[in-house]
């Protein structure tokens, strides 16, 4: 067998490094920052305990490169979907739908976001990283599609910056709200038709009450 080439050897590599962050994603919703273990990270990936060592030097570099990936993925999602053509407001419920049902698709990466806000702390200093200022260059892209709206007449008139951090909040709780339902019918037993009319019923409502701020009334 010819021995690999340098860059079937990186391949290999970054699919373990996702594969590690992958399993990481999975054990802080579990645990939680300060109890997840570099060892249940490398179970959970199904490698070695030693060889999670070999891509991240520490718990806190694993940690940070998950973090920095996760929010970069966000923001570049969220860039991709305001640069589409629309009507403004048709654009923010669009949007709000589109990430609100992730809960229902793959609910671990909302979870993700909705605690790892909590655990910055463990992970930078005051001077390496300002969460403000990172919401602020999230928030860019929905800002500007709000400037843009009441330009237009589409978005009632208010401060661009404020009302781009409540439509996200509203999102984020909405989420939140949506996660706990689901976890709730599951719970209960509901059976998946009903469990589908009801998921429906609430993800409208997270929706509309989204945007409800940014409509012209």
């Amino acid at each position: 067998m010819s021995p690999r080439t340098k860059e079937q050897n990186e391949a290999i590599r970054n699919q373990r490094k996702q594969e590690v962050l992958q399993a990481a994603i999975q054990v802080y919703v579990d645990k939680g920052y300060a109890a997840a273990e570099m060892g249940d990270i490398a179970d959970r990936a199904g490698l070695a305990h030693g060889l999670v060592y070999y891509y991240f030097k520490n718990k806190k570099a694993l940690f940070r490169e998950l973090y920095e990936t996760m929010m970069e993925e966000s923001k570049r999602f969220t860039k991709s979907y305001f640069e589409q053509e629309g009507a403004v407001a048709d654009l923010f419920e669009g949007y709000a739908r589109v990430v609100c049902d992730r809960v229902r698709v793959n609910p671990v990466i909302p979870r993700f976001y909705m605690r790892v806000s909590l655990d910055v702390h463990h992970l930078y200093t005051p001077e390496e990283f300002s969460p403000f200022e990172w919401v602020k260059s999230f928030l860019q892209e929905m800002t500007q599609a709000i400037e843009k709206g009441i330009g237009e007449g589409t978005i009632r008139p208010g401060n661009s910056d404020l009302m781009a951090r409540q439509f996200w909040g509203a999102v984020s709780q909405g989420m939140n709200y949506l996660d706990q339902a689901q976890q709730e019918w599951m719970a209960n037993g509901m059976p998946e038709t009903e469990k589908k009319e009801q998921w429906e019923k609430a993800l409208n409502q997270v929706v509309e009450s989204s945007v409800a701020m940014l409509r012209v009334r």
